[in-house]
């Protein structure tokens, strides 16, 4: 693993970089900014544009524009397929954590052997523009299994991050070359990406799957069908993984635990502890506690 430091007037950026795998070609990045509030910061590299990749924010948000011109933005960026490498990021925070991955284009071409489907030959082509981008956002249960593994202090840590690394592009790859599934209309998909937002945005006190339900306008089977369609998890998992992922980021803000449980509606301290330590291996004060070694800071 190589460990860049690059300081700059205004922010401070620190990169991890871990080379292609032998078996994949597969390589990540997790890289943090660090600034004295919203700001910019353009990232150039002199790499030939000859890969695919995305990002994963870990922390804070974040939009992107490309050399190109293109933009994007940290929550809902699926795959990108540069004309050139470098892009001017926008912090809307003074802390942001990128995890990112890639994979060379012809190693992503021979995933398919040789049945690769038009949409993802359109990105490995560059067609569509200057630089070809899409948006899928990643369901909670990858962000928080790439959590999992890269907070992981087991001998196979660097192993953990591939595995999930290569999910998250299998993930988006497999989201571009889906065709619309038998079944389900396009107004019930995009239903599903609504009932998404909603979960995000009331993270806290999400809606049940009912009341998703009815504020889209889709029935309930209907809505769980497309949900799982298009997220590969059900509605009840997203909720859950979803609110986890904000307790820990509460956690780490210095929310007290038994106030945290009981904003997050669960009856009691011990049920939280216990629904968090079923995800995240160890109860919240002791993985609070693993985070302030680390050095985190938020």
């Amino acid at each position: 693993m190589e460990t860049v430091k690059v300081k700059t007037d205004l922010v401070d950026i620190e990169v991890q970089r871990v080379a292609a795998a032998p078996g994949t070609g597969v390589a990540w990045t997790q890289t943090r900014f660090r600034s004295r509030g919203p700001d910019t910061v353009e990232v150039k590299s002199n790499r030939p544009a000859d890969y695919v990749y995305t990002q994963v924010p870990l922390d804070g948000s974040f939009s992107a524009e490309l050399t190109c011109g293109s933009l994007y933005q940290s929550g809902t960026v699926g795959l990108v397929r540069p004309r050139d490498s470098g892009a001017l990021f926008r912090l809307s925070q003074r802390t942001a954590d990128i995890f990112g991955v890639n994979a060379p284009l012809e190693m992503v071409e021979g995933w398919f052997a040789g049945r690769v489907p038009k949409t993802v030959q359109s990105l490995l082509d560059g067609a569509g523009g200057p630089s070809y981008l899409t948006e899928a956002p990643l369901p909670s249960y990858l962000r928080l299994s790439l959590m999992q593994a890269l907070q992981s202090r087991l001998p196979l840590r660097p192993q953990l991050i591939e595995a999930v690394a290569l999910q998250i592009l299998c993930f988006q790859l497999e989201h571009l070359s889906s065709d619309d599934p038998p079944g389900l209309a396009r107004s019930e998909l995009q239903a599903a990406r609504e009932a998404h937002a909603l979960i995000q945005a009331k993270a806290m006190t999400p809606p049940g799957p009912g009341e998703l339900a009815d504020l889209v306008g889709v029935p309930a089977n209907r809505l769980a069908m497309a949900y799982r369609e298009v997220y590969g998890c059900t509605l009840v998992q997203e909720i859950e993984q979803n609110r986890l992922r904000v307790a820990c980021r509460a956690l780490l803000d210095g929310v007290p635990v038994k106030q945290l449980a009981g904003k997050l509606g669960y009856a009691s301290v011990s049920s939280f502890t216990y629904a968090f330590r079923k995800k995240m291996g160890r109860p919240p004060r002791k993985w609070l506690n693993e985070q302030a070694r680390k050095g985190f800071r938020s």
